[in-house]
């Protein structure tokens, strides 16, 4: 993709866009999943080889029906901005999903919630997810709001579960359905006449 060429967007709100993962992309994915707050976050202790997030990113290329996955645009600037990127883990037989994402800029803007909602319109819309859940460390209070701010809620927690910067802490499980997803649903808007 060029500098002048507008990256893809699947749905696009007003801080945030989301559309496919991106070949020329693939180090800017990794130095994301390799910054402290995510390495800390996901409790990986160590930084991932880039050999290892090359696999992951070539393996998408092929089709697969396990994995949503998709690049985080900052609208807010004059042109999309990559930040962030964002999966859902798809359990076929029960269709639910995990969610976890890693941003790479653009946190306390607002961009991340909106681009977690439109992963769960996306999920619920177009994939017909009937559950999307995700695990997120206590002490990790700015993704709890962005998270309940898209649409998540908590449904309890894993005690002792986890470690945050040396301390023993719980896990919060959130969860979100399509009977809850709040306001317009953009996949929707399109078939509008």
């Amino acid at each position: 993709m060029s500098d002048t060429e507008a990256p893809t967007l699947w749905l696009r709100g007003t801080k945030a866009g989301i559309g496919p993962l991106r070949a020329d992309l693939k180090e800017l994915y990794w130095r994301w999943e390799n910054t402290i707050p995510t390495i800390v976050g996901y409790n990986r202790q160590t930084p991932q080889p880039f050999e290892v997030g090359r696999l992951f990113y070539d393996g998408y290329e092929k089709s697969c029906d396990r994995h949503l996955k998709f690049t985080i645009y900052d609208l807010t600037d004059e042109r999309p901005v990559p930040v962030g990127a964002a999966q859902v883990y798809v359990d076929q037989m029960r269709r639910n999903g995990e969610y976890v994402v890693a941003m790479g800029e653009g946190r306390g803007k607002g961009v991340g919630s909106e681009a977690t909602r439109l992963v769960l319109d996306y999920a619920f819309h177009v994939t017909n997810l009937r559950c999307v859940h995700l695990t997120v460390i206590e002490p990790n209070k700015g993704a709890i709001r962005a998270y309940e701010k898209a649409g998540f809620k908590r449904q309890g927690r894993r005690r002792n579960a986890n470690q945050w910067l040396g301390q023993t802490i719980d896990e919060v499980l959130m969860d979100a359905i399509p009977e809850e997803f709040e306001g317009p649903s953009l996949v929707k808007r399109q078939f509008e006449s």
